[in-house]
């Protein structure tokens, strides 16, 4: 909040007529106010949460808009009750109150009349007593009136502290009507909300008078300093000393006062500290739960006495079409209880997964085909010939409550499939791995599939190369490039990648196309020329079987730029938008995995139909259409152009790659790999073919601090 919004002081109260534009995931919302001495005006400001029938007092500016005339900018509001019977009938009908059952909001309003707001608020004992209802419903009502009151306090407790609405929105969501109170006593617990980071709680304590040496603040300190570390660069853990410089930074304090941050967060346990290959690391007790879950998964599956593959392995007979490293992974899959394959492009992966699954059928046993996103998934379908699923449906996983999922299958209920195929392992992270693996039955068999040299996993861990490394699971790697892919310059130009040096790029090799610009902000225009005009007429395909793609969401080459470019020429906005900010005929992808909804991460579809007050959307997926409300829409973003991290585990026809010299910062050689092998068809790069050679040459090493190599080799004996 811009430090001038301070001084707003200018208060206006009224009834909300009407909800014109909300933004859930900004906060930034658009009512019409109808106030009593100056009739109707429009508002702007933190207003996403408001609805139809509520009184608000909002403290701002009136400001002169250029397009809507007179409007009140505001910087938090205060919930009022409603003072008349239709304005109170309004509101409790508002979807804040859809959990209470409609009689018993109605009984408290035919009982109360005009009063019925105060008793809500401060009298909830008559609800019960008076107008007869029960005393849930009772509870509930007073919980969905009070945290309209919550939001507004919060906002207004925060506000000086500079706190994005984002923030304010998850904290809010978190700890509901206690969210202030929790502020107040101590801000720092506020960073068990998803959104919120420890400059956030940091700012609000300093504004408050926590001083800088506080033993909470300095707990706090070690605790983000751990969370930042496995949120933003992947590690499992830190090791002690780099983990006190991490405090050190964040916390702007000496080592002794970091050291002592760490300590008292270990002694209050939202820290850890093991021994991992002779270190002392750092970790939350979560992290290293899951690891140490995982590794013994491994290696109880790799340790069993029984298996219902093994009797098989005699009658295996691959096809002669088959290399022998594809043979040796066919007969891995019977032969070990766990075994990796791996390979890049153009080194059949497929079609050695298909022969594994042929064998496993002709022999009578179940197989479970899988990957961790929604776009893996269907790629696996696809290529395999066989139904594929996420790795959430098929554990059977169910959202609960405070967030994460409950899984039906597990250690007390575990799969009944005799063999497991995992796809695109790279992208598994360390938890999710585990409660895969926690689910495999003894005896089955699991192969783990992948390419190490792709990104690794969003969330902490490297678990594909950590078990590449630690050598105690089989694996085959498969080198030899296949015939029919030997040609293909997307096969050959990410082998140049891999080995640092690419060679001459030509506008026209092959299938790799190069549109050299070095007028950074021409990039989105031969972009939107590429996917709206040139690639359809030339490769005869449709639009959505182009992806583009970049590393960087900022610049004028980046994500969101791109994004609004091409959706200005294939898609320009008409009418209203959603609560989401989409418009009908949106290209949206689902960013994390939904069972109740079910879709999955990396799911893409278009939007088809908006509510009439834009409050839902519905979007057809390629297996059906799902309706989100407004806080599930939350998880879709704009897929005209995706980040290359959000590519994984999906492949197009036709991908156009933005290498921009602006984003060196994120051009790096598994990077823009990953990003080549995104393409079937054809790869057509847009801006500085230097900037290409440039990631090929910058080999960010596989860094990431974990210890499931070690974990395996101590559980065997290596």
């Amino acid at each position: 909040m811009a430090a001038d919004r301070l001084l707003a002081d200018e208060r206006v109260t009224g009834e909300v007529l009407g909800v014109v534009y909300a933004d859930r995931d900004s906060g930034f919302g658009v009512v019409e106010l109808a106030m009593q001495e100056e009739g109707g005006a429009r508002c702007t400001g933190p207003l996403s949460d408001v609805v139809e029938g509520q009184t608000l007092t909002l403290v701002g500016r009136w400001r002169d808009h250029p397009k809507y005339g007179r409007t009140f900018e505001s910087v938090y509001y205060e919930q009022v009750a409603p003072t008349t019977v239709a304005g109170l009938q309004s509101f409790l009908a508002s979807d804040r109150f859809e959990h209470v059952p409609e009689r018993a909001r109605m009984r408290a309003l035919t009982t109360f009349g005009a009063g019925a707001g105060r008793v809500i608020e401060y009298e909830t004992a008559r609800l019960v007593d008076e107008a007869g209802l029960d005393p849930d419903d009772a509870a509930s009502l007073h919980e969905a009136w009070m945290a309209g009151q919550a939001l507004g306090e919060f906002v207004r407790l925060v506000e000086p502290a500079g706190w994005p609405m984002d923030a304010v929105r998850s904290a809010h969501a978190r700890f509901g009507t206690d969210t202030s109170r929790l502020a107040r006593e101590d801000p720092y617990r506020l960073l068990d909300a998803d959104r919120v980071r420890f400059a956030h709680a940091d700012a609000l304590a300093r504004a408050i008078g926590i001083a800088a040496s506080d033993p909470r603040r300095l707990a706090a300190g070690a605790r983000a300093a751990v969370a930042a570390a496995r949120r933003s660069e992947g590690h499992q853990h830190l090791p002690r000393e780099e983990c006190i410089r991490a405090a050190m930074q964040l916390l702007r304090v000496d080592a002794m006062l970091a050291a002592s941050g760490i300590d008292a967060a270990v002694a209050e346990g939202s820290l850890g500290v093991e021994e991992v290959a002779g270190a002392v690391v750092v970790s939350t007790p979560s992290g290293f739960e899951a690891e140490r879950d995982l590794a013994d998964g491994i290696v109880r599956l790799l340790t069993t006495s029984r298996s219902r593959l093994q009797s098989h392995l005699d009658r295996v007979d691959p096809s002669p079409e088959l290399t022998g490293g594809q043979a040796q992974a066919v007969r891995a899959a019977f032969s070990s209880p766990v075994s990796v394959l791996t390979g890049g492009p153009g080194t059949g992966k497929t079609r050695t997964v298909q022969e594994i699954v042929r064998a496993a059928e002709e022999a009578d046993l179940e197989v479970a085909l899988c990957a961790p996103t929604g776009r893996a998934a269907k790629r696996l379908e696809e290529l395999v010939g066989r139904s594929a699923t996420t790795v959430h449906r098929l554990l059977e996983a169910r959202p609960v409550n405070g967030g994460g999922f409950a899984f039906r299958y597990g250690e007390h209920e575990r799969l009944p499939q005799d063999l497991l195929v995992v796809d695109e392992v790279s992208m598994c992270d360390t938890w999710l791995a585990g409660r895969l693996i926690r689910a495999v039955d003894d005896g089955s068999h699991l192969v783990l599939v992948g390419d190490p040299d792709q990104l690794p996993s969003v969330g902490p861990g490297d678990v594909l190369r950590d078990v590449l490394r630690s050598t105690v699971v089989p694996s085959t790697v498969l080198t030899e490039i296949h015939r029919q892919a030997a040609g293909s310059r997307i096969v050959g130009l990410a082998r140049e990648v891999l080995a640092g040096e690419v060679g001459v790029l030509r506008g026209v090799d092959g299938d790799v196309f190069l549109a050299e610009e070095a007028r950074r902000p021409a990039i989105a225009a031969r972009v939107v020329q590429a996917v709206a005009d040139r690639v359809p007429d030339y490769f005869g395909v449709e639009v959505d079987d182009v992806q583009v793609l970049a590393p960087m969401y900022k610049g004028p080459s980046g994500v969101d730029a791109l994004n609004e470019a091409l959706k200005a020429r294939l898609n320009p906005a008409e009418g209203r938008p959603s609560v989401a900010g989409f418009h009908v005929g949106d290209r949206v992808m689902q960013t994390r995995n939904d069972p109740e909804l079910d879709v999955a991460n990396g799911d893409v579809g278009r939007v088809v139909d908006l509510s009439r007050r834009g409050r839902t959307l519905r979007v057809a997926f390629p297996r059906g259409e799902v309706t989100y409300d407004a806080d599930q829409a939350r998880d879709l973003v704009a897929a005209w152009a995706v980040t290359v991290h959000k590519s994984q585990g999906g492949e197009w026809p036709v991908v156009v790659l933005v290498c921009d010299t602006a984003h060196r910062s994120m051009l790096w050689r598994n990077l823009v790999y990953t990003a080549i092998t995104r393409a079937q068809r054809a790869l057509i790069v847009v801006g500085q073919s230097a900037a290409l050679r440039a990631a090929a040459r910058h080999d960010r090493p596989s860094d990431r601090r974990t210890g499931l190599a070690w974990r395996l080799e101590q559980a065997v004996g290596r």
